[in-house]
């Protein structure tokens, strides 16, 4: 089990693409276009693929989303900062993020905030290498979204998966994946989906099922690249060179990785060595084989209220 707590693990990605707006509303105040102002920029930064310049925005408007003293915004901010800081596999940045975004939710009585800092704070353990800490919180997160999140759900599911493998037990891991996939298609989220699929083609490698890690693989390179999820199709690529070494096809793998290494270096994230096999991202860090999605990237909306 050593190579994984030196691994970095992949997200499903994916914005909740709300902001401040004035629309049938009251007009941004002076502090409020500033950091809607940052919090565009990081949007923008984000879908382009480049994380860095992403977290620095969101760290940006969440500076003054503070000086406003606007709880909400500071909420969202402190939840898509914790989400690129784990993208980019600053463990500890993530962390303070996400347990503060868990606290101003529990004062703002904010379930969904609790839940997606939840989340967040089980992604920062299982890359910590923290796997009980790990399935403990995804169990708890699973818990308090069933009936009412399903893209949480299967989010919680793809974590319980990994800790469980981490901790030796592939068959809890593989009903976990056996439940999320047809939550995650019924939600038409691509990039849910492809993370599933590829948790389950590095579960299907370990096994030796090589056929079918690279069907699983195929699907979710296609949802990838359709989705432009550059971060998640660095992660299928690396996962599916192994799959290229494992058939004996070594330029193939070499290619695969080449490929990978282009698009990580758009992105800010980095390989890492694990344990000889092909380097891994971040999901958001590169992991061959362990892929989940941030714990929500969101912003601030303004409807004229500041709770």
């Amino acid at each position: 089990m050593a190579g994984w707590r030196g691994r970095v693990a992949r997200g499903i990605g994916g914005l909740v693409l709300t902001g401040l707006t004035a629309c049938g509303g009251l007009a941004l105040t002076p502090l409020q276009s500033r950091y809607q102002r940052e919090t565009e920029r990081a949007l923008r930064y984000h879908a382009h693929g480049e994380l860095s310049r992403a977290l620095a925005s969101y760290r940006e408007s969440l500076r003054w989303a503070e000086m406003a003293d606007d709880r909400p915004a500071m909420l969202a901010q402190e939840l898509n900062v914790g989400a690129l800081a784990l993208a980019l596999g600053d463990w500890a940045l993530a962390e303070d993020g996400f347990q503060r975004a868990q606290l101003m939710a529990a004062v703002l009585s904010d379930s969904t905030g609790e839940l997606r800092a939840g989340l967040g704070l089980a992604q920062v353990r299982l890359r910590q290498g923290r796997f009980d800490d790990a399935r403990r919180a995804f169990q708890q997160a699973l818990d308090d979204a069933r009936g009412r999140d399903v893209a949480a759900m299967v989010v919680a599911l793809n974590g319980l998966a990994l800790a469980n493998q981490a901790l030796g037990q592939t068959p809890v891991a593989r009903a976990a994946l056996a439940e999320a996939e047809p939550l995650a298609r019924a939600q038409d989220d691509r990039r849910l989906l492809a993370a599933t699929l590829a948790n389950r083609a590095a579960l299907a490698l370990r096994a030796g099922e090589v056929e079918s890690a690279e069907r699983s693989l195929e699907e979710a390179i296609d949802m990838d690249r359709a989705a432009e999820n550059l971060p998640g199709l660095a992660h299928d690529l690396l996962l599916l060179g192994q799959v290229r070494q494992r058939q004996g096809r070594t330029p193939a793998a070499q290619e695969l990785a080449r490929r990978a290494r282009i698009i990580l270096q758009h992105t800010g994230q980095h390989p890492r060595p694990s344990g000889g096999a092909t380097a891994s991202p971040v999901s958001e860090g590169v992991n061959p084989g362990v892929r989940l999605r941030p714990a929500g990237l969101k912003s601030a909306r303004r409807d004229g209220s500041s709770q």
